[in-house]
């Protein structure tokens, strides 16, 4: 399956901007699987708020995922789409610790860690 980021942005009335963030599954959704995107949703919303425009406190996901397989190869898709509430202010939270990791000291290797393993065998 081949996955891509598609994002579009809505006008609603009073000028503001709504995430519409498009997503490809394999499979069903879970009751949760939405809440997987809360920090992609509100790094948006911080983001766009940052750069100048105006956002409601909410975005949508759009879900698509394959519902039949056509004898030819064709895929069916089923859709479904979630609202979920966002917060400018968790997504300005999270980016800074972002920089505060990337200006940071590089963390020591770890031995539970598969990442450090693979990358000292890599070095």
């Amino acid at each position: 399956m081949i996955r891509g980021e598609v994002l579009w942005f809505s006008v609603v009335k009073d000028g503001k901007l709504v995430v519409l963030d498009y997503k490809t599954r394999g499979f069903p959704l879970k009751e949760d699987t939405h809440e997987h995107y809360q920090t992609q949703m509100d790094l948006y919303n911080f983001l766009l708020r940052k750069n100048g425009y105006k956002t409601e406190d909410y975005t949508y996901l759009l879900f698509y995922y394959p519902k039949e397989v056509l004898e030819t190869g064709e895929v069916i898709f089923d859709t479904k789409l979630i609202k979920i509430k966002t917060s400018a202010e968790n997504g300005e939270k999270i980016f800074k610790k972002a920089v505060d990791v990337i200006n940071g000291e590089e963390p020591k290797p770890s031995e539970g860690c598969g990442f450090c393993k693979l990358n000292k065998n890599n070095i």
